[in-house]
């Protein structure tokens, strides 16, 4: 009896094991089922709709690519187009990634049309700085361009705006170079007045105060401004490295002023393109005259004088031909408070809108004269 609960004990082991193997078996055939939230899921399903949100994702991600790279090739193709505002108009509307694209492509744009058209490019350039204030760089390749048409004040208003924020080697370099080129400018123009104001602005701005006050005594010592210059110098200290020439420049004034007493007459005179004028009066007749060493009688036009008693004709070699002249005496001469008597003149027509005659060696022989150019002086002094 106990043989055969045994056996049929052993028969049902046995089918339970075969059973669960087949179980596991047609499991392993058979996609795998969870249970979660009460709701059954279907793994391979679950793993299908991943793999589909992955893909669907890379696609949206090379369609945002393409569409990038299609609007930076039409930013480009617009720039080069010259149509300036409809690129513009694409940079401002463009997400994050696309305006760094743009601004890397205005750059060289920038960068690139600068000499071809450069009134064109400042304006675009500052129509782009509207839009991005703080583009430095921009604005110090826009300084550069302004400095290279000589629109000197436009470049240092920019230079110094940007120094205020941005005070790098860059834009300190780019500050002094274009303050030397423009005191070079107004120095070859010999425009002192706009030189002696700017100079100033750069001391009061306490930009190297010391290296412009010397510049500025330099400028007033030129000029014959010798108070001018000493008031200046005395800014200089002892111990700065500007003390040597302070001192060259007090000593240079000393030997001008000791000149300079040598002279009795001072006597303004008027550039007038490249020649200088005097004004003059003969026999009470106030008359204007060019300054011209190189002729050697002074000639006035003779309807300014016409009661002079004319004598002996004389040929003369005028820059318009050889010329048929008179000699004239008149009771006096005055320039100034100098006052000549009896002095011979040459006169015949001279048609001329600034001016009544020259004035020419015979006058100058009678002196030993010196002519500044810079500030209008004419120096005399009787031999």
């Amino acid at each position: 009896m106990f043989q055969n609960i045994f056996q049929i004990s052993l028969s049902l082991i046995i089918g339970i094991l075969v059973g669960w193997n087949f179980h596991i078996f047609y499991i392993s055939l058979e996609p795998t089922i969870s249970i979660k939230n009460n709701k059954t899921i279907d793994k391979n399903t679950t793993k299908t709709v991943i793999i589909s949100k992955n893909i669907k994702n890379k696609n949206i991600k090379d369609k945002k690519i393409d569409n990038n790279l299609s609007n930076q090739l039409k930013f480009e193709k617009l720039l080069k187009n010259g149509d300036f505002d409809n690129a513009i108009s694409l940079y401002m509307d463009g997400d994050e990634e696309e305006i760094k694209k743009y601004k890397l492509i205005l750059k060289v744009y920038f960068y690139d049309n600068a000499t071809k058209n450069p009134k064109k490019i400042i304006e675009e350039m500052l129509t782009y700085i509207e839009l991005e204030p703080e583009a430095y760089n921009i604005k110090i390749h826009l300084a550069k361009i302004y400095r290279e048409q000589k629109e000197f004040q436009k470049a240092l208003n920019l230079l110094f705006e940007i120094k205020e924020t941005q005070n790098s080697k860059i834009v300190e370099n780019d500050l002094n170079i274009t303050i030397d080129k423009y005191i070079k400018h107004l120095k070859n123009s010999k425009n002192f007045k706009k030189l002696i104001s700017f100079l100033e602005e750069l001391i009061n701005r306490d930009e190297n105060s010391q290296n412009y006050t010397i510049r500025l005594a330099e400028i007033y010592t030129q000029l014959n401004k010798y108070e001018e210059s000493k008031r200046v110098l005395e800014e200089i200290d002892e111990n700065s490295i500007y003390s040597n020439k302070a001192k060259n420049i007090l000593k240079k004034i000393e030997k001008k002023e000791k000149e300079l007493q040598h002279y009795r007459y001072i006597i303004p005179i008027n550039r007038v393109g490249s020649q200088y004028s005097i004004n003059i009066s003969i026999n009470n007749t106030p008359l204007t005259l060019l300054l011209d060493t190189g002729a050697t009688y002074t000639f006035i036009d003779e309807e300014k004088l016409p009661s002079l008693t004319l004598g002996k004709e004389i040929l003369l070699n005028t820059a318009g031909g050889e010329i048929t002249a008179h000699f004239a005496n008149v009771e006096t001469l005055n320039i100034g408070e100098l006052q000549l008597n009896n002095f011979p003149i040459t006169v015949a027509p001279f048609k001329e809108d600034f001016a009544d005659g020259l004035l020419g060696m015979d006058f100058f022989e009678k002196f030993d004269f010196k002519i500044n150019q810079n500030i209008g002086l004419l120096y005399l002094s009787e031999k």
